[in-house]
């Protein structure tokens, strides 16, 4: 509830709308999520499973938005009790739930989603096969899988990143690695949609962002200085990686097979 209050939000008669101030966590934001649910075809009554679905922010959008009924999946306990308590505030929990679950072992049966969306979360896992193929069971017939992810580019990959510190802890692939691995498992792939530049300029403000507040000598959204600073060395490093095309962020949509 502090950070409610740290950004002006009464507890008490707060909206989806207002907790997208501080509930969308990854590049692009809200326009990315609309942009993704636009990709996959989102539309009133489609059962979608969020993977990765951190504080629950794209969950409630493509429920509030779309009509969409959602289930989120997240291995975080700390995020996952946020994006409850959170869904409760806006009185959503019939049409959005979660689940704290590994997306390696998700608790589904086979052929249960319209769409599985995916937002920064395939780079942090090493067992592609395990998770392409549990994603792969839970999506009906001609369901789609939509992600939006970060990838490998070209040279030199500079750290720390926000999910790693030094290589052994990130799990990144190419984008033609990727779309060779969804046309494998059956899938129809739209072409690449590229977000690289718009990801860098995400950065580069966020660390405009982080220098006002350290200049303040305060913290940001409930965090310590300490917690800024590593914040803002991780979006120094992924605006630099941005720019010189040693990472690349964008979205891949495919239709699975009837």
């Amino acid at each position: 509830m502090k950070t409610l209050k740290s950004k002006g939000i009464n507890a008490e008669d707060v909206t989806v709308e207002d907790l997208h101030l501080l509930d969308m966590l990854h590049m692009g934001g809200l326009a990315a999520t609309d942009e993704i649910a636009a990709l996959a075809k989102v539309v009133s009554g489609h059962l979608v499973l969020d993977v990765g679905s951190g504080v629950g922010g794209p969950a409630r959008r493509l429920a509030h938005k779309y009509g969409a009924r959602v289930w989120g999946i997240e291995l975080s306990e700390r995020l996952y009790q946020t994006a409850v308590q959170f869904t409760d505030l806006v009185g959503m929990q019939e049409q959005v739930q979660f689940k704290l679950a590994s997306a390696l072992s998700l608790p589904f049966d086979d052929a249960t989603f319209d769409v599985a969306a995916m937002q920064h979360v395939a780079m942090q896992i090493s067992e592609k096969e395990q998770l392409f193929a549990e994603l792969t069971r839970v999506v009906k017939p001609s369901g789609r899988l939509a992600l939006h992810e970060i990838f490998a580019g070209e040279g030199e990959l500079f750290y720390p990143l926000p999910w790693a510190t030094e290589p052994s802890m990130s799990a990144l692939e190419t984008i033609s690695d990727c779309s060779r691995r969804l046309a494998g498992a059956g899938y129809a792939v739209q072409d690449f949609v590229d977000h690289s530049e718009g990801g860098r300029r995400f950065h580069d403000n966020a660390i405009r962002n982080y220098d006002a507040a350290l200049a303040r000598n305060e913290g940001t959204l409930g965090l310590s200085r300490e917690a800024v600073e590593a914040r803002r060395a991780a979006s120094v490093a992924m605006e630099k990686n941005l720019r010189t095309g040693s990472l690349r962020v964008g979205m891949l949509v495919g239709q699975l097979s009837g």
